[in-house]
């Protein structure tokens, strides 16, 4: 007689809280069909939060290119587009809940993967962390100087972690309607704000040309500014990703992923692209130097143009955006912790499920570590500068992941013999060419201060990723053998890596 299964609401666990691999196999999993693609592109594109990139990246972009920060933005887009073409081409082969780790995982292997799964979770943790700390110093400031009420920020940061912790534990599709209605109401206010500004036009009397899409609205700063600029034109995009950790979620996944992938890379650069020229205008172009010292230049042009009613409505909408960006990235993190905790790269009890068919573990992990990183930086610098900071350390992160994502494509596809030489090869090197020349930027010349030890703090968890891995291999060799091997349940025709070269037995042998 075969023994009951265990019920949904229970967690699979061994006696020591440790889920065995046998049991992570016999697990619910998550909640399957949940979503389509239109839910794909909402957490893609509310993932790069596209109202709190105007409000929180254009002042360091307008400080390093002046108005040539809309140029930033235009260089970058073909990248986003190029690098959502390498997703989509892993999302019709490996649907997943680890994105990109797992993609990274097949095409360079086991240790390369196990390393990277640290990296890029790692990346993860720290932009929701980011987002979370500014919301509440936003909101802080917020209160205080319209209404004059203070109280502290970490207080409005608790708040919007438990809101966000409670709808990830609720399911998936909870959450992502409440992301909706935040993304909504953002892109609505910033569009018709830029759309006011366009109309009317700028407050200074110029006239509106193309000169924001020229090298030299840099200034002295030249391409070097520009350069910086893209940088954070990669930030302002980064998010787009997450889409593709809903693998097991999603209906028809191998065609559900891509399309809400590619809506969200049409949509995003465009929205930049628009509101970012409105805003130079509005501020002025002859005012930049003035523009890249401003904390809030989104304010500034809000209360220049709508008034305090209008200011009030904006700074809503900033807050909708970053707490919708502070909740995707987070969604995304717990489904990579799942992922690495159902392959055993993590503690296995992270791939345990609740009875709502939510990782809940792995969503208290999530919780957890973004109060560790975010707030104890935040009473030293400030709420604000944790962004700064922590926004140029994922800008690093993920332009390496990026780049290192379209190579990796390109080296799978050759691996299960399905290359293309334009499709694969030519695109998958001309969008990873993109991001090089920001990511050499961010680390030669070094910034002053702060900003100039970030890279090596990058390299240091990096660092600490291989002696994981040492460690691992020397202690728990067998985890190795489950990298990259979570992938949407049910599916049977996932390729498999073999060597290029079949005709060629000789190289088969050595290989």
């Amino acid at each position: 007689m075969t023994s009951q299964p265990k019920s949904h609401g229970e967690f699979s666990s061994s006696p020591h809280g440790e889920m065995t691999p046998a049991q992570v196999s016999q697990d619910p999993g998550l909640r399957r069909d949940a979503i389509d693609w239109k839910q794909v592109a909402v957490l893609s594109i509310a993932g790069c939060g596209p109202a709190s990139v105007i409000a929180l990246n254009l002042q360091f972009m307008g400080a390093f290119a002046g108005a040539a920060l809309v140029l930033a933005f235009l260089i970058v887009w073909p990248g986003i587009l190029l690098l959502v073409n390498t997703f989509a081409e892993f999302s019709k082969r490996l649907p997943t809940t680890g994105g990109l780790y797992t993609w990274n995982s097949r095409a360079w292997g086991k240790n390369i993967g196990f390393v990277y799964g640290w990296t890029f979770i790692g990346a993860y943790m720290v932009f929701s962390a980011a987002g979370f700390a500014v919301f509440g110093g936003w909101v802080e400031q917020w209160l205080d100087s319209q209404f004059g009420i203070s109280l502290p920020w970490w207080l409005f940061t608790a708040v919007a972690l438990a809101y966000v912790c409670a709808l990830a534990y609720l399911g998936i599709s909870q959450s992502l309607h409440a992301a909706l209605s935040l993304l909504a109401i953002e892109v609505v206010v910033l569009l018709s704000l830029a759309l006011y500004i366009l109309i009317t036009g700028p407050s200074d009397g110029s006239s509106l040309g193309i000169e924001p899409f020229t090298p030299g609205a840099a200034g002295a700063a030249g391409w070097s500014g520009i350069g910086l600029a893209m940088t954070y034109a990669v930030l302002s995009h980064v998010g787009i990703e997450e889409g593709a950790t809903l693998g097991q979620e999603v209906k028809d996944a191998r065609r559900g992923i891509p399309k809400g992938l590619w809506v969200a890379a049409i949509l995003v650069p465009a929205f930049y692209v628009l509101v970012s020229y409105a805003m130079v205008y509005g501020y002025g172009i002859d005012a930049m130097d003035e523009f890249g010292l401003d904390p809030a230049p989104l304010q500034t042009i809000a209360q220049d143009y709508w008034g305090d009613v209008g200011l009030a409505i904006v700074v809503i909408a900033t807050l909708s955006s970053i707490l919708a960006f502070s909740q995707t990235a987070f969604i995304a993190g717990a489904r990579v912790l799942y992922t690495l905790g159902r392959e055993g790269v993590l503690p296995r009890w992270l791939g345990g499920v609740s009875s709502r068919s939510t990782p809940a573990r792995a969503i208290v992990v999530m919780g957890v570590v973004s109060i560790v990183l975010g707030v104890p930086l935040a009473f030293i610098s400030g709420p604000f500068n944790v962004w700064g900071y922590f926004g140029f350390l994922i800008s690093i992160a993920f332009l390496v992941s990026y780049i290192f994502t379209n190579a990796g494509m390109i080296r799978f596809m050759r691996s299960i013999g399905e290359f293309h030489w334009f499709r694969h090869g030519v695109l998958g090197v001309v969008g990873s060419l993109i991001f090089v020349y920001p990511l050499y930027k961010t680390v030669w010349p070094l910034q002053d201060g702060t900003y100039g030890v970030l890279p090596f703090v990058y390299l240091g968890w990096i660092v600490l990723g291989v002696l994981f891995l040492l460690y691992t291999r020397a202690k728990r060799p067998e985890v190795l053998d489950s990298i990259g091997t979570f992938l949407a349940e049910g599916d049977d025709s996932i390729p498999e890596p073999h060597p290029v070269h079949r005709h060629a037995p000789d190289e088969d042998r050595r290989a």
